[in-house]
């Protein structure tokens, strides 16, 4: 069975949580990881490579697998059919 890799943008935005740090910068995380900080200053964002923000959403590109010719085979050899 052959399958592709392929780049996806989701989005992260219910799932990411913000929280003040000791120097009073605005931290990002997902999943505890640290992805990047909102700057207030700027009124802008600080991401990670692999996350970005889009009209205000925070995005997560992933690599997923594609399996573009699967089919589902299963036989009964008792039964008779396949």
């Amino acid at each position: 069975m052959s399958f592709l890799l392929k780049q996806k943008t989701i989005d992260i935005t219910k799932d990411v949580v913000g929280k003040f740090n000791e120097n009073g910068n605005f931290q990002l995380f997902y999943d505890d990881e640290c992805v990047g900080e909102f700057v207030q200053e700027t009124n802008e964002f600080k991401l990670k490579s692999g996350y970005e923000e889009q009209q205000g959403r925070i995005l997560k590109t992933v690599t997923v697998t594609e399996h573009p010719d699967a089919k589902y085979v299963d036989c009964d050899t008792e039964g008779g059919w396949c």
